[in-house]
């Protein structure tokens, strides 16, 4: 035999919506109700149910048919169109087989016959009660199952653009090493580590804890242009941004013969900042965009691990540092064409 305590076993979490005219039994049938159901909304009639129906969400409907304004068929009718899979429980005086066959193909769950016995009523609820609950657990564990999936793609999309940014400087390394010429790469490479002629006057190597910050910087700025190309998520380019900022600010705290390169990076935090410009030539040439910004960063990795070991002879510095400068002055004028530097005004010492 099916209790109260069976019911609410299932029904404690559920709400419904009662609709009766009768104003004594709804009273007395609503305070029933209320021992079962978390909560409990009435209605003296089909229309103002419908309308308490409009602007909240039930797991189950109790109706009575007969009713003034609006009868339960023609409220059912709505709710139906409303939400299909809405459970309803008819209360009819009938018992009239063509009555009760004609409200279950308007898509009644199941029928309560009057005057109502708490037995019956019981028995008849608990299976509707029973599904109810299943159904918001079902729902709830899509949602759970969504929430996991959604989680799960941005981690993928995280990857992918990692991937994007070591394909990127696989390539810039394997279009160094591909020359035809093995003298003229060496020599390249010879001129670009090129010691300084020695100055006695001034040497400098990168603090630790810069090099550390520099090095998580240049790491960050590729990764995060190639996760904007994927999720279009601005916050990556307002990283850039300041990333680029910060390794201007440790560049400024040395000596004046790196101003230029400080200064280029400087201006280009501020080109980054104007934010629309970026965006604009990312979405019309994502792969030169981040194949220059990688080429930058590849640069300046190599300089601050050259110099994290290696004291600067400043005197001839410039010839160093100048190529990535006027490699930042390419993207800036790539972005914003008119404040292309044409070379002439850059400060080389």
């Amino acid at each position: 035999m099916i209790t109260i305590k069976d019911v609410q076993n299932y029904s404690k979490q559920l709400s419904v919506l009662y609709v009766e005219d009768n104003d004594q039994v709804r009273t007395e049938t609503t305070e029933i109700f209320k021992l079962l159901f978390a909560k409990v909304d009435t209605a003296g009639n089909g229309q103002d149910g419908i309308e308490k129906y409009n602007h909240e969400t039930y797991d189950i409907v109790i109706t009575d048919i007969n009713m003034p304004r609006l009868n339960g068929i023609e409220m059912i009718s709505q709710i139906r169109e409303i939400n299909p899979e809405q459970k309803i429980i008819a209360i009819s005086a009938h018992d009239e087989p063509e009555i009760l066959i004609d409200m279950m193909r308007r898509g009644v769950s199941t029928f309560l016959l009057k005057p109502i016995n708490l037995e019956e009523m019981i028995r008849i609820i608990y299976p509707v009660c029973r599904d109810a609950s299943a159904q918001n657990v079902n729902a709830e564990l899509f949602e759970e199952l969504n929430q996991e999936r959604i989680k799960y793609k941005h981690i993928v999309e995280k990857l992918l653009a990692h991937l994007r940014t070591v394909e990127i400087k696989n390539s810039q390394m394997g279009k160094l090493y591909a020359q035809n010429n093995p003298d003229e790469r060496s020599q390249m490479l010879e001129e670009y580590f090129a010691k300084d002629e020695e100055n006695e006057n001034e040497k400098v190597v990168f603090l630790g804890d810069d090099c550390e910050e520099m090095t998580d910087l240049l790491g960050e700025i590729p990764d995060q242009l190639s996760r904007y190309v994927v999720d279009k998520d601005i916050r990556h380019i307002q990283t850039v941004r300041d990333d680029v900022g910060k390794l201007s600010n440790i560049l400024f705290h040395y000596t004046p013969f790196l101003d230029p390169l400080a200064k280029s990076l400087d201006e280009l935090s501020d080109v980054i900042a104007q934010e629309q410009d970026l965006l604009a030539k990312l979405e019309a040439k994502p792969d030169q965009i981040l194949s220059l910004f990688d080429a930058i960063c590849i640069d300046l990795s190599l300089y601050v691990k050259r110099f994290a070991v290696e004291s600067m002879a400043m005197k001839n510095i410039h010839h160093i540092h100048q190529p990535t400068s006027l490699s930042i002055q390419q993207i800036i004028g790539l972005i914003r064409p008119d404040l292309a530097d044409d070379g002439g005004d850059m400060d080389f010492f």
